[in-house]
């Protein structure tokens, strides 16, 4: 069995009474929250979103954040305090959705929402005070699937540029890779035989057929003509190789690609307010400075 040498401030982190803390936030001063919905795609549902603005007196730049959740659970509630740091500290404004879950919803559903909102935020950015020359994305779990399926959906359809694509321990794969099964069946937070379940019940099954890569990003053979991408990802995560995997495949075809492996560290680390969580935020709160000045339309 393998032995988890984590570092101390995140051993207890899964007690019931810390995990009801971590959906705890508080609005700070100079930024305003507002829940809305916005048109579903094709005439459907509305979409639930909740857009953090910081007050500013110039155009901020824009980031749609998708929440985890293994496709079947989680809303934006998930991510009050990743999306307020990236907010105020880039200082951007925030974009978080309720896509449709599974499997009442099974793919396309969940990134045909993420389009709609996608799209929506291009046009209504004047009225929020937005720059739609300035728009990233950032998922974790299953909504860095959602968003690495995304970039390729937008670049084989069109729509807004992503200038960044920031992927936070994504769900890449089907399932755990073979130098991953150490970690599979005792890993904090996911872990055990039915660790490809949630994807399954998003593709609705894989039925002996190859699922589509806007689905399962790493099954795809082009990876070119994508975003700048910054992905993270935890030692002791079993989806850890998906995402080193999905960061060679960007690097062949030339694709700027920022990876992190954070030591002795779990799925979802980063929810756990902790040093090592302000680290990686900065980072990536630096990646979005960046690419939004380099990618700017002339």
């Amino acid at each position: 069995m393998l032995h988890y040498n984590f570092d101390p401030i995140y051993t207890t982190w899964q007690d019931p009474e810390v995990m009801k803390g971590l959906h705890k936030f508080s609005k700070p001063d100079g930024m305003e929250i507002i829940d809305k919905v916005v048109p579903g795609p094709n005439g459907g549902q509305d979409i639930e979103v909740r857009i953090y603005k910081p007050e500013s007196k110039d155009k901020l730049p824009m980031i749609m954040n998708v929440h985890g959740g293994g496709f079947t659970t989680g809303s934006y509630e998930n991510d009050n305090n990743r999306v307020i740091y990236l907010a105020m500290h880039i200082p951007a404004i925030v974009v978080s959705l309720n896509y449709r879950l599974a499997p009442e919803h099974v793919f396309p559903d969940a990134i045909e929402d993420c389009y709609a909102v996608w799209n929506w935020m291009y046009e209504v950015a004047d009225k929020i005070g937005g720059d739609k020359n300035k728009m990233g994305l950032f998922g974790t779990s299953a909504g860095g699937n959602l968003c690495a399926g995304l970039a390729f959906y937008v670049r084989d359809h069109g729509g807004p540029k992503i200038s960044l694509n920031a992927l936070n321990v994504p769900a890449l794969g089907i399932g755990p890779s073979l130098s991953g099964e150490q970690m599979r069946f005792d890993a904090p937070v996911i872990s055990g035989q039915g660790l490809a379940e949630g994807i399954r019940r998003y593709i609705g099954g894989l039925n002996g057929m190859l699922p589509s890569y806007y689905a399962v990003p790493n099954v795809a053979l082009d990876f070119s003509d994508l975003p700048a991408t910054l992905i993270v990802t935890a030692e002791y995560d079993p989806l850890r190789d998906e995402s080193i995997a999905y960061a060679e495949k960007l690097m062949k075809d030339a694709i700027p690609i920022e990876l992190y492996l954070m030591p002795r560290v779990g799925h979802g680390f980063d929810a756990v307010q902790a040093p090592m969580t302000d680290w990686i935020h900065d980072g990536v709160v630096r990646a979005f400075k960046r690419e939004f000045s380099a990618n700017v339309e002339k």
